[in-house]
């Protein structure tokens, strides 16, 4: 009997294991329309029409300030992880007070869930920014920067709130860029844990 109980234990042990090491803590999954999806997730937005994201230096000063942006990129694999990857395929900065901003690397996105929602905290890491601004042309970096909040809809436009300070180096002022960009692609995309 001890024998019998030894091996329930063992057995029941090995599979909390195997559960465990096959589901990461908190690990995030993108949904679309409410579905979990296991395969790669193509997400284009664009910033909210009639909008503008406004750039200021972290000191205060004004910076930039641009009327037309893009986002996509397609999430890879591992589908569920701690946050999902979405390498960005395209970055546009356009309709710019100073001059047209070039995208030396666009970089990836990661999306980690907010539990309990369908919501996410989107970080962006691995972008390189050459923008040109009131002082100058500088170069700007992302590294795991916490840009803001995906928030999930079942159905419609999700939508990417930017609130993000980003690196520009020892010599310069970082700068904060606002604002709101409307996931056109897919429609109700979420995430969840």
């Amino acid at each position: 009997m001890k024998h019998l109980q030894r091996i329930t234990i063992a057995a029941l042990a090995l599979a909390l294991w195997t559960v465990a090491v096959a589901s990461p803590a908190g690990a995030a999954t993108l949904e679309v329309g409410g579905i979990r999806q296991e395969a790669p997730v193509a997400i284009k937005a664009t910033l909210k029409a009639g909008s503008s994201m406004p750039m200021t230096a972290t000191n205060g000063l004004p910076f930039n300030t641009c009327t037309v942006s893009r986002l996509e990129g397609s999430s890879v694999s591992p589908f569920k992880a701690t946050a999902v990857s979405v390498p960005l395929s395209v970055l546009t900065l356009e309709g710019c007070v100073e001059e047209r901003f070039t995208v030396d690397t666009r970089g990836t996105l990661t999306i980690e869930n907010i539990a309990g929602t369908t919501n996410g905290t989107v970080r962006w890491t691995g972008a390189r920014l050459t923008l040109p601004s009131m002082y100058g042309v500088i170069a700007c970096t992302t590294e795991n920067t916490d840009v803001g909040l995906l928030t999930g809809v079942l159905k419609g436009a999700a939508v990417i709130d930017f609130n993000a300070v980003i690196n520009c180096g020892p010599f310069w002022p970082s700068t904060r860029w606002v604002g709101t960009y409307t996931v056109t692609t897919p429609e109700g995309l979420g995430v969840t844990s």
